[in-house]
Parts: structure tokens; sequence; C-alpha cells
């Protein structure tokens, strides 16, 4: 396969792309190969990145000339694309660790959706709702500092990610805990 050069794309802010791209600047893989390092390495515990993803960013990334691609053949195996980093996928990695490292963007919890429509709700219904959001939380909590000691050989940036997380977490749980307690003296 040969290089394809676009001009005039226009381009996302995408994670997954600075993922890819990334794990691409370690060493050249197939999106099979690629699929199978982010999973390998818990990457989607920490990212939100799916494997028909992986695909797909590699197939546009290459389109866009961004990548490089070799197609091979291996015995009886059907042909596979090696997807390499080339300079213009650099300079865009680079971009891209630029644009998140400067550049931070609000983030949502799909639940705050839920809280900002509780009072709609009949109270002992909506204590029995938040409750129901308070062991999500927990075991959203639970489940992070166990990863937490999985990971403690782990690379730094993955153990950052999940110290993130864990941090995130224990806030969340703490605030849930003040939610019901604000709910339920508000509706006494």
């Amino acid at each position: 396969m040969k290089e394809v050069a676009n001009v005039n794309i226009r381009y996302t802010k995408s994670t997954i792309d600075l993922t890819i791209l990334g794990i691409l600047s370690i060493k050249s893989m197939s999106a099979y190969e690629l699929a199978n390092f982010i999973e390998n390495r818990r990457v989607k515990r920490m990212l939100k990145i799916s494997t028909p993803a992986i695909y797909k960013v590699c197939k546009k990334l290459f389109n866009n000339g961004l990548l490089d691609g070799e197609t091979v053949k291996e015995g009886e195996n059907p042909e596979k694309v090696i997807y390499s980093l080339n300079k213009k996928g650099k300079e865009r990695f680079i971009g891209l660790m630029e644009h998140f490292s400067s550049n931070i963007d609000p983030f949502y919890f799909d639940f705050n959706a839920f809280i900002w429509n509780i009072e709609h709700v009949e109270p002992e219904k909506a204590v029995k709702m938040l409750k129901n959001l308070q062991q999500r939380l927990i075991y959203f909590r639970n489940g992070v500092n166990m990863h937490e000691k999985e990971i403690s050989g782990a690379p730094f940036s993955a153990r950052m990610i999940v110290r993130q997380y864990c941090l995130i977490a224990e806030s969340l749980t703490k605030w849930i805990e003040y939610t019901i307690q604000e709910f339920e003296k508000k509706n006494r």
C-alpha cells in the first residue's frame, strides 16, 4: 500500500487518534495487533476506546496520510496491513499531545442528568435511586482501588491514570453520601 496524501483535511481532537499514534510511535503494528496491545495492557479500562474504533481509526489515519501501511501475508493467514507512523503522523501526534496538555474541555458525568431531575421523583423513590447510584460509585471506587494494587509494576502513565481514577472515585463516593444526606434533610 502506498501512503495516501490528502490536502485540506480537517482534523478532530481525538483521544483515540492520540492513543493509536502514540502506540505506533513505539512499534509498527496491524490493527489486530494494536487491538491486542490495548486489550492486554488494559488500556480500555483507562481510556474510552473500542476494538471497532481501532480498525476504523487506523484506516482513517492511513487515508489522511498520517500512517504508512505495508500489506503483508504470512503463511496461510489472510493479508494484513502493518501500520507505521510517518513524519506527518509524528507531527500530528505531537500536536495532539500539545492540545491535550493545554486544553481542558469540560467533562460530564452522565449521571448528572439524573441528579438534575431528582426533585421530580417521589422523595422515597428518589432516595432509593440515589442509594443505587451510591452503590455503583462504591463499586467503581473499589474496582479502581483494586486495579491500582494490581498494576504496581505497570508503566508510569498507566499508574498515574489509575491513580487519577482512584481520587475521582473517592471524591464521588463522598459527594454522593453528602447528596443523599442533603436530599433527605430537604425532604423531612
